[in-house]
Parts: C-alpha cells; structure tokens; sequence
C-alpha cells in the first residue's frame, strides 16, 4: 500500500486533507483515483488507512476507514556519528532510520574534514529520516539533534547507558552474545573517514565506553554505521521484535494507549 506523511493538524474527525509536495505525488507522478486506499502516517506513531474522496494537485481529500498506533520499543540505540563529507552522511541517516536507530547525534571529532555543520543541515536530516519513513514503513522518524563536539558527548552519555565506541585499533575481544541494556539504551560512537584519535579513544574509555573493532578490514565510515547497527540491533533482539499496532477508534484517544 502507498505510504505518505500527513501533518496531524490536517485531520479533523473521520477526514483528512494532504496538500503541498505529497498531494502533488498522488495527484501528478502516481495518478491516484477517488476510491483508491493509501496510508498515512503522521510521525506520532499514528498510522491511518485512508480511503480518496476527491483528488486536484494542490490537495487530496479523503476519508479515514481505519486508524492503529505503533510505538518504538526499548532497548533503543542512539548514533553518534562524526561528520563525514556530502551524501555519505545522507546514506548514514537514511540506513539508519531503515534500521530502526532512535536518535541520530552527529558530531565532531578531531579527524573530521568538516568543522562546522551548514545551517539547514540538521533540516535535512530530518527530512531525509522521514522519507526512509514511508519506504520501511517505519511509524516515527528518527530523532535527529544538533551537532556536538566528541568531548560533549563523552561527558554528557549517562553512566548507566552501554556505550560502545568503534575504533579499528581495538582488541579483537568479541562482543557479548546478547545485550541486556541497564536502563534500555545502547550507545555507539563511530569515527569519521580518518578514524578516532588515540587520546579520544581514551576519553571516551574512561567515561565508559567500550572499544570494540569491525574485523580486521579498514570500512568506510558509512559501512562501519551501518555494520556496527546491524550488529547491535540483532544482539538487542531488535531484529527479532514483531510489530503490534494497536487499532482504535475515534472515541478511544491515542494518550491513552499503552
């Protein structure tokens, strides 16, 4: 079914109204039809199945047919990931939301080629996550912060959390079998295209973080994120979990759902 983002102020009851740049997707490249299904989501957790009333390519009404609520579950993982050049931070944040990353934190660290982040980037991060949304149907986007300095996010991580920072110099140790989070948070450091300097990987040690390697090949910093989710998520049993949406109607308000 064709998955598209609806702004949650655009339903009202039982009908709702998609504008600007998704209404001219329907309307304009798919040509949908009144009477054709979609589906919406609204980056709550909030999935409608819709039914098209009338279509014109500035706006698609349509009618609400069924509504189901779908939540992350914990343990959650959080990205620290150093700045890299172009549309290889683009990928980064794209895999990462098809892999089910909560929070993406970029950051700077000694080694990367950019110093400060553009002014509109996080923006586009953002959008970038919400549109992988509609691909892996994935009910909320990730949450993307602002850039911080390594130093920052070392001694800012909570004590409780896991933390695990990657580094192609580490000890082969492998990594646990499974992973049983404290307080249901697992965080990873990766490093940029020239890797994390000893002195940061010895901050970061004495905060807690683990050193943990990829194998014995040097990986792009874009291949070495999405290894590293992959890897974690299926030692959390994130891969495992089957999605249980729970459908509701108009009088049981999502707030209440549990």
């Amino acid at each position: 079914m064709r998955r598209f983002f609806i702004d949650p102020t655009l339903i009202t009851g039982d009908n709702t109204t998609i504008i600007d740049q998704e209404a001219r997707h329907i309307s304009t490249v798919l040509r949908l039809k009144p009477g054709n299904v979609i589906e919406l989501f609204d980056g709550t957790g909030l999935v409608y199945q819709v039914e098209i009333s009338t279509v014109s390519k500035s706006s698609i009404k349509a009618k609400i047919t069924k509504r189901s609520y779908h939540q992350l579950k914990a343990p959650f993982l959080t990205l620290a990931q150093s700045v890299i050049k172009g549309k290889k931070m683009d990928l980064i944040v794209q895999k990462a939301t098809e892999l089910g990353v909560s929070t993406f934190q970029p950051i700077i660290s000694q080694h990367c080629d950019i110093k400060t982040v553009p002014n509109g980037q996080l923006d586009r991060w953002q959008r970038i996550s919400l549109e992988a949304c509609k691909q892996c149907n994935r009910p909320t986007p990730m949450i993307c912060l602002p850039t911080i300095s390594i130093d920052q996010l070392i001694f800012q991580a909570n004590l409780s959390t896991t933390k695990f920072i990657f580094w192609e110099n580490s000890s082969p140790a492998p990594l646990p079998q499974q992973l049983t989070p404290l307080d249901g948070h697992v965080l990873i450091l990766i490093g940029p295209e020239g890797g994390f300097s000893k002195s940061e990987v010895q901050g970061a040690t004495r905060q807690g973080f683990v050193p943990k390697t990829l194998g014995p090949l040097i990986l792009r910093a874009e291949t070495a994120a999405i290894t590293a989710i992959s890897i974690i998520q299926f030692l959390l049993g994130n891969l495992n979990q089957p999605e249980c949406p729970i459908e509701f109607t108009d009088s049981t308000p999502p707030q209440t759902i549990s």
